[in-house]
């Protein structure tokens, strides 16, 4: 992209009206559009430098923000010109007359402004959601702007049951507005699932670490163990050793198990009398 910033673009005055703007954008476009210049790469591309540059400077809240950033000792280049606006993509003559008609009509000129329907462009965004929702599925409530509405919504996305990491959501017509009464493109949620102080994923499975106490390991015993619906008891068979896993079936995501891996646990600082017992258990070992 162009190193030079809009107004050097489109060849006018930081300070340039907007009829001025209006008539510099118009010549360039008309002299370099893809459509009179077939297959000529360096033409669309100064083209598209043209139409991106007026798409900001063309509108008044826009071409402050960017007078701002200009003034704030920003470059004000095409390189930071997407954080602040979003995507632009590419423009079909058709598109061109239908959204700027009143630029290119009148005497002379070799095209018959008319106004296109097209539909809006999809925009893409990140959701996050917590392991416990992405695994068992539910609803997420976020503020967003939707299409016509000018005030941020509060809307409820519901999150399918067991979706991974990096999965996409589609939001149809929640995208960007279309052009002439042209339907709204797409919301493309792509989900990042937090971690858990618990449980992790293993596919459809879902692995948690179990602490054991050391005399329910070697007795054998019932235990606590945690699940993605609550707490559910599951029973240690005698002798059982650090790293032994215990399946619970049909408890993990959809159809999945939970994986319940043993750890054995010792007290820290045993009291008096476990260390009397641990003493005993030592003294039968090594009789």
């Amino acid at each position: 992209m162009s190193s030079k910033n809009l107004y050097e673009v489109l060849g006018v005055a930081e300070d340039a009206s907007a009829d001025a703007i209006r008539k510099a954008y118009r010549k360039l476009a008309l002299k370099n559009h893809p459509d009179k210049n077939p297959g000529d790469e360096k033409a669309e591309a100064r083209f598209k430098e043209y139409t991106q540059a007026y798409e900001v400077l063309s509108d008044d809240e826009k071409r402050q923000q960017y007078d701002a950033r200009l003034k704030g000792g920003h470059s004000g280049d095409f390189r930071d010109i997407g954080d602040m606006f979003g995507d632009f993509g590419s423009f079909s003559l058709e598109d061109l007359l239908g959204q700027y008609g009143d630029i290119f009509g009148g005497s002379g000129v070799p095209f018959h402004a008319r106004r296109v329907q097209s539909q809006g462009r999809n925009v893409e965004a990140e959701l996050r959601v917590d392991f416990r929702t992405a695994a068992r599925g539910g609803k997420v409530q976020v503020s967003m702007r939707v299409p016509g509405d000018r005030n941020p919504q509060e809307v409820d996305i519901s999150i399918p049951e067991g979706i991974e990491d990096g999965g996409a959501l589609r939001l149809r017509a929640m995208g960007q507005p279309g052009r002439g009464g042209g339907p709204a493109g797409d919301l493309i949620l792509r989900i990042r699932v937090g971690s858990d102080p618990v449980f992790r994923r293993e596919g459809s499975n879902v692995l948690v670490d179990l602490p054991v106490p050391a005399p329910t390991a070697v007795l054998g015993g019932k235990v606590p163990v945690p699940t993605l619906g609550g707490e559910a008891t599951l029973t240690i068979p005698p002798g059982t050793s650090t790293g032994t896993k215990m399946r619970l079936k049909g408890m993990g995501i959809k159809q999945g198990d939970l994986l319940a891996r043993v750890q054995v646990s010792v007290p820290k600082e045993p009291s008096d009398e476990e260390k009397k017992l641990y003493e005993q258990l030592r003294d039968l070992e090594e009789a």
